[in-house]
């Protein structure tokens, strides 16, 4: 019995924890999940306007998920851009299907949504254009990613200021298709997740994983660190030292903008433009140089640390499985939360029946999600595949768009095997 038991179990763990397989960034990816889902379903302010528990979330999970996309990038591209005499057109059919792909869904998702600003559209533009700095070396797009996070949200704040642009909260789909010029207006610069300050959340993950993440953790620990307590400090010591807190004062109550709303649980992805001192603020989603650094240096510890635990726990970070398997399958299961949470949120998180107090009805519908994706998500790994249905569409896809004889986009396959493949590659 024990004969058979034996290969079953290891069958089992295998497809829990791939060999080779990056599985830190698949921890970091399903912990982004939840927190996601925390700040989609958890009030940021209590009865007294204070930020409750859940705005400690609020801009870092989306953060996260951005660098994780731009390593996602990277992994999937490696083996091919690696080949002598290969260049960008090798991966380029791939990057931009993919690219097409989540922006197809992404209108989808926000055209049936009534309760989140979908990121999905703006991912799959992003996508596109980071495939102009896929060439790269690791040092460069650090720079690069740097002087991004630095000099965009200034770009931003000029051009708003001078137009007049507005912030708009309002997801992108299928109607927004009829007016294209506010479609791509919303999209790279007054947008929840503005493409011109986010790009730098991208190129900071290709940063990473041209550096290879395995072999840098101690060094990507402490430059994430660093990164977040420059972005924090600097911002405390322009708004309190240097007296732009007072300026922001004044201009909040003459304009009527809630001010402890943009320092601690969000602003509209961008800060007004009543004054050059909002650019002083680090709160979250205000899209300001100190906001990118902080949620960027949080987002590149946060990897390091989950792929130094996977690393510790070694043939053990199985047990991580209710965080990596999700995880691994981001587009799936972000996807199906946001279709869920139309349905759970008018039922549950508004319904008293589940629990005179608020809090009570939140954490409800976050346990039944979390518990739900995490469930669904392990069952598919040792059922079906590793790849969740979207994830797999999109490889079906890259794949039909290949000749035959390569076995897929710019793939050689010898005895049924792929001799290049990584198992960390991302779809």
């Amino acid at each position: 019995m024990s004969s058979h038991s034996g290969p079953a179990s290891a069958t089992v763990l295998d497809r829990l924890n791939p060999a080779g397989r990056l599985v830190g960034l698949d921890v970091a990816r399903g912990l982004a999940l939840f927190a996601m889902m925390v700040t989609h379903i958890i009030a940021m302010t209590d009865a007294g306007g204070d930020p409750t528990w859940a705005a400690v979330f609020s801009g870092k999970a989306s953060a996260l998920f951005a660098v994780l996309a731009g390593c996602s990038l990277v992994l999937s591209t490696r083996s091919r851009l690696d080949r002598p005499g290969a260049g960008l057109r090798t991966v380029a059919p791939s990057v931009l299907i993919r690219a097409a792909a989540i922006t197809v869904i992404g209108l989808c998702l926000g055209t049936v949504s009534t309760f989140l600003a979908v990121i999905l559209v703006n991912y799959g533009i992003m996508f596109a254009l980071a495939l102009l700095f896929l060439r790269l070396r690791a040092r460069w797009l650090f720079v690069l990613s740097l002087t991004w996070m630095l000099l965009s949200p200034v770009a931003s704040m000029l051009l708003r200021s001078q137009l007049g642009l507005s912030p708009s909260y309002l997801p992108m789909s299928w109607f927004d298709l009829t007016s294209p010029l506010t479609m791509l207006k919303d999209l790279v610069f007054t947008g929840y997740y503005p493409i011109l300050q986010w790009m730098s959340y991208l190129l900071l993950g290709m940063a990473c994983a041209k550096l290879d993440v395995r072999r840098h953790l101690v060094g990507l620990f402490v430059g994430g660190v660093a990164m977040a307590a420059v972005g924090k400090a600097a911002s405390w010591i322009l708004l309190t030292v240097a007296g732009g807190g007072a300026v922001l004062i004044e201009a909040s109550e003459r304009f009527g903008i809630d001010l402890g709303a943009a320092l601690f649980t969000g602003s509209f992805g961008v800060t007004p433009t009543t004054s050059w001192w909002w650019l002083a603020i680090s709160g979250p989603h205000s899209g300001t140089p100190f906001d990118l650094l902080l949620t960027g240096g949080t987002s590149v510890a946060a990897i390091a640390v989950c792929q130094a635990v996977v690393v510790l726990l070694g043939r053990w970070s199985w047990v991580l499985a209710p965080v990596s398997a999700p995880g691994s399958m981001p587009l799936s299961v972000y996807s199906a939360h946001v279709v869920l949470l139309q349905i759970t949120h008018p039922l549950i998180g508004r319904n008293p029946a589940f629990g005179e107090l608020a809090t009570s009805r939140e954490l409800t519908e976050f346990a039944l999600h979390g518990i739900c994706f995490s469930l669904l998500a392990i069952g598919w790994k040792l059922g079906i595949g590793p790849r969740g249905p979207l994830e797999a569409g999109i490889a079906a896809l890259i794949g039909s768009s290949a000749p035959v004889s390569e076995g897929g986009p710019g793939v050689e396959v010898r005895d049924g095997r792929d001799p290049d493949r990584r198992p960390e590659s991302e779809t």
